[in-house]
């Protein structure tokens, strides 16, 4: 847990899943994430992965961006 936000297995999702819901583009999604808006962690690979049960918070919950 990050943030007490879940980033197990099959919790992850990529920069450009979560801008394909949001419908923005991936690069909004990283300033979001980069100004503190959405928790994200990196892969060893240095890639960006944001949380599921964030996003859908977000998305259906009372959470806003």
């Amino acid at each position: 847990m990050v943030d007490g936000w879940d980033f197990g297995a099959g919790q992850l999702l990529t920069p450009g899943d979560v801008a394909t819901m949001f419908r923005v583009d991936p690069k909004t999604v990283t300033r979001w994430a980069d100004g503190g808006k959405l928790a994200s962690i990196r892969t060893l690979g240095g890639v960006r992965r944001f949380s599921r049960q964030q996003v859908e918070h977000l998305m259906y919950g009372s959470g806003a961006l």
